[in-house]
């Protein structure tokens, strides 16, 4: 299941942040965006991406899409605070060149989350799911949280989920 199976973040230097309910971004990141405009408004914060999306919403039928399309490939996503999963393209409005990190999926000053990391789709089916974020750094015990949010709608529509999906036990 990605990262999450091994038990730390390996996606930047160091590991995970000790389990929380909900995680801030990680300083060195923090301090790192301040430095860039195109990423981080010292009135505003993060900016909010414009591909973010909430995963129950894009549901349609039995796929997953993302622009109307079938979603196909790999997207970052956080769980939020109110335990919504919302997912979307690392795009940079402001500059196309440059990163769109986790916490511009929710936008802000102080964006928190439950958990975050990859998801991978194929054909609007998922396929698999990390922690893999290296803004938030969450505990691998914070996948717990996601795997519930999608065994609940695994069961309103468990055609959304690809037959190579494997639980996390």
């Amino acid at each position: 299941m990605g990262s999450g199976s091994s038990y730390s973040y390996s996606g930047t230097s160091g590991g995970s942040q000790p389990y929380a309910e909900t995680y801030g971004v990680v300083p060195e990141a923090l301090n790192k965006d301040k430095k860039d405009p195109d990423i981080y408004d010292k009135a505003e914060g993060y900016f909010k991406n414009p591909t973010a999306v909430s995963l129950a919403s894009a549901i349609d039928g039995n796929r997953v899409t993302f622009n109307n399309l079938s979603a196909h490939g790999k997207y970052t996503y956080v769980m939020d605070k109110n335990g919504n999963i919302i997912f979307g393209k690392r795009c940079n409005p402001n500059d196309i060149s440059k990163r769109s990190p986790h916490p511009t999926l929710i936008g802000g000053k102080n964006p928190q989350v439950q958990c975050a990391g990859i998801i991978a789709m194929s054909k609007g089916k998922i396929t698999n799911i990390d922690n893999m974020s290296g803004h938030f750094k969450p505990h691998h015990r914070s996948l717990n949280k996601v795997y519930d949010a999608l065994h609940k709608l695994h069961e309103s529509n468990p055609n959304i989920f690809s037959t190579r999906f494997q639980w996390r036990e």
